[in-house]
């Protein structure tokens, strides 16, 4: 009887003459050169990329959170139907590698490992991992092939992958198969898929048997030995730099803040000819350069994104990979790519080169242009949305063309609403955002290329502090709500922040009624800045206009800093994201200042200390995050919380919420132009909240209370469907003194 203890195989069976050996580690050799190169290129290509600090430091808490993204997998899990094919296909793969590694070290390095308990162990994982590998094949080919989501645009990049990686498995089971079939291996039945792949050859004899078993050990490690060559050149690259750029994915500043470009003031008198924005891939940092190379053509951006639901000529997915395609074009068409001397040898950058031209950027949809300058990229592949059909121009042209005009249509970036949903769905670590509004900044600051309807609102903030009307007639909606008015040296303990939208439009002032009230109801210490508020600043740096913004930011940031108070409440998202998030660039609060909160966190406080009285209500509520308030500030409860307080009200959430939220179509800059394409996104919202039953929408953002107010009246539902901000709910359902009702009137 045989002892566990001795159970082994032997390695390179049939295959372990000196012919052999010498060819396959010539061939391995060959492939981990070329391998070696593909990838130093790439990095090298990166680094070029301007410095971005905001990456470094906290190194031990990166590697820890890499580490457990990687295990968990739950980034990628998020999506359902992704969650079962890929965890089986990745560790599937990741116990084959281990177990390929360990033959490695038992066979070549002389270390006795694969034996014993050990190599059975190893033996049921491989045979059993491998056969959900190939399984997880499957149902990712079904869902590409014959589900077919729009999010997923299949090229032959993508066969090739899928096809790779199911031969390799198939010819480790017909290899495994044909060993136990001919030695009689004591062991098979640690061998499961093995075994049972062992009877198909029942009937061939054990001469014939080797000659296949040679042919296929060849034809497998051919396979795999091109494979590893081509890495660099393939999908299975997502390997390096998807981990990478998780490895890199926080940074220093706020998630709801834009990145910074410095004082604009200072750099306009110390520099002769600033450049701003991301004009070309020369202005990039080496990690936006890394988000480009991270991408993994999932299409989850492009299936969360509110713009190319709606028809606009934008598509998250596509505006990464076209930009990569340049970058890449570039790299395999012209030796500028290097300004520095390259590590790599000049036979082995040809190589390089050879690989990208033939086979990466072929197989990935883009072809050479008719005219043989530069490369293409378009057609109906990308996506059942025409819009984005013809996006992309002319790719892999020059280093210094600009991205947003030069290489892809100037409207995919106009289409934007800042939203962040591409940022929260992808699950590598890229942020779309910075890209978008760092070619909006380029094209407004150095060329004055702003859409037509946006320039109005930018000189009204730029002379009048505000995108509507006559500064000193800000706080007219107060004028009989005899509230403080707080002037520099004051004191309160809370300082509203109103906000453009909730001072000037008759509808939105209701709002700022309504927290008035609350506020009242609760005798908390409050006042207003009255006329001396202007705009934040958030539309003129959202539509890349950064000077105006900083010049509106330094004379809030001066003016709040003369007022001292221990919370700043804002009703509207966009103010409180701008005050908490980006005003500390400017030095606003760094010294400890009061803390900015929203006013359904607010509310959700003064409900918990029960400072406000609440009756019963009977009606159906769905809430609509506001993007600035969820996925820039992560707060998903506080407005949720006071709903829940009223007893009776039944609240129903739309398919699309919290995280998955659907934009309003405000962000951005939107709210102020019309590209007048497609369908309107407010429309589809909706749409979208109508599918509840509800009978009101509520939400915390006097934009998003316009945009969905507009959506009811466009799709004819003013009878059955009304718009609300929370802090209007809870005025409706407060229990409170007869005359106190009518100092408020709605």
């Amino acid at each position: 009887m045989n002892s566990v203890s001795t159970a082994s195989r032997e390695i390179m069976w049939n295959v372990s003459g000196l012919h052999n050996t010498v060819l396959m580690y010539l061939l391995f050799g060959a492939s981990l050169l070329i391998v070696a190169a593909g990838i130093v290129r790439r990095f090298e290509l990166w680094a070029q990329g301007r410095p971005d600090a905001e990456r470094s430091g906290n190194w031990l808490e990166r590697t820890l959170l890499l580490t457990s993204r990687l295990i968990s997998q739950r980034l990628t899990n998020r999506d359902a139907r992704a969650r079962s094919f890929h965890s089986l296909i990745l560790f599937g793969f990741v116990v084959l590698t281990f177990t390929t590694t360990m033959v490695m070290l038992d066979h070549d390095f002389g270390i006795p490992i694969y034996r014993g308990s050990f190599y059975l162990a190893l033996t049921v994982l491989s045979d059993l991992f491998g056969l959900g590998l190939l399984i997880g094949i499957c149902l990712a080919a079904k869902r590409r092939y014959l589900d077919r989501p729009d999010k997923l645009h299949s090229l032959p990049a993508d066969s090739i992958f899928l096809l790779v990686i199911a031969l390799l498995v198939i010819q480790g089971f017909i290899l495994e198969g044909i060993r136990i079939h001919v030695t009689d291996d004591p062991w098979a039945k640690y061998s499961p898929i093995g075994l049972l792949t062992a009877q198909l050859f029942w009937s061939i004899s054990p001469f014939a048997a080797r000659i296949i078993h040679g042919v296929v050990w060849w034809w497998h490690a051919i396979t795999v030995f091109a494979g590893i060559a081509l890495l660099p050149y393939s999908k299975l690259f997502h390997i390096i730099s998807s981990s990478l750029n998780l490895f890199f994915r926080e940074s220093n500043r706020p998630k709801g803040a834009l990145a910074p470009m410095g004082d604009l003031e200072k750099i306009m008198e110390t520099e002769e000819e600033p450049s701003f924005g991301l004009g070309s891939l020369k202005d990039y940092s080496w990690k936006q350069l890394l988000d480009l190379d991270a991408c993994t053509s999932c299409g989850r951006c492009q299936d969360a994104c509110p713009a190319y639901a709606s028809g606009k000529p934008l598509s998250p997915k596509w505006l990464i990979l076209d930009s990569r395609h340049h970058m890449i074009a570039l790299q395999a068409t012209t030796e500028d790519a290097q300004p520095n001397r390259s590590l790599v040898p000049s036979i082995l950058r040809w190589i390089d080169r050879t690989l990208l031209k033939k086979i990466f950027l072929p197989r990935s949809g883009v072809t050479v242009s008719k005219d043989g300058v530069g490369w293409k990229s378009n057609g109906a592949f990308r996506g059942e949305n025409r819009a984005i059909h013809d996006t992309a121009r002319d790719i892999g042209v020059s280093w210094d063309h600009r991205i947003a005009g030069e290489v892809m249509d100037p409207s995919v970036f106009w289409s934007c609403t800042t939203c962040r949903a591409c940022v929260s769905a992808c699950p590598v670590g890229i942020d779309h955002i910075d890209q978008i509004v760092g070619n909006r900044r380029n094209m407004a600051l150095m060329h004055g290329e702003i859409p037509a309807e946006a320039q109005a609102t930018l000189r009204s903030l730029e002379n009048r502090g505000n995108p509507y009307g006559d500064p000193l007639m800000r706080a007219a909606w107060a004028k009989d709500l005899d509230i403080p008015v707080v002037k520099p040296g004051d004191e309160v303990d809370y300082l509203y922040w109103v906000g453009c939208l909730s001072a000037f439009d008759q509808r939105k002032q209701q709002i700022a009624r309504s927290l008035v009230k609350l506020m009242r109801t609760a005798e908390l210490s409050f006042g207003i800045l009255g006329n001396q508020e202007s705009c934040t600043g958030d539309p003129a740096r959202r539509l890349g206009e950064e000077n105006l913004y900083q010049t509106l930011a330094k004379s809030n940031i001066e003016l709040l800093k003369s007022i001292r108070c221990k919370y700043i409440v804002a009703n509207c998202p966009h103010c409180f994201n701008t005050i908490k998030n980006e005003y500390p660039e400017f030095g606003f609060g760094t010294d400890g200042g009061p803390q900015v909160i929203h006013h359904s966190q607010l509310l959700k406080q003064l409900i918990a200390e029960q400072k406000l009285p609440l009756g019963e209500g009977a009606e159906s509520i769905t809430f609509h995050d506001p993007c600035y308030l969820g996925r820039y500030n992560d707060e998903y409860e506080a407005p949720r919380q006071p709903l829940r307080a009223i007893r009776g009200l039944k609240i129903v959430e739309m398919e699309r919420s919290k995280e998955q939220g659907f934009c309003c179509g405000a962000g951005g800059g939107h709210f102020w132009m019309d590209l007048k394409q497609g369908e309107r996104v407010n429309v589809l919202r909706v749409n979208q909240a109508a599918e509840t039953a509800a009978t009101t929408i509520a939400t915390g953002c006097p934009f998003c209370h316009q945009m969905l107010d507009d959506g009811v009246k466009l799709t004819n539902r003013e009878g059955g469907l009304q718009v609300k901000d929370i802090a209007e709910v809870l005025v409706e359902h407060l229990v409170t003194k007869k005359e106190d009702n009518e100092n408020y009137p709605h």
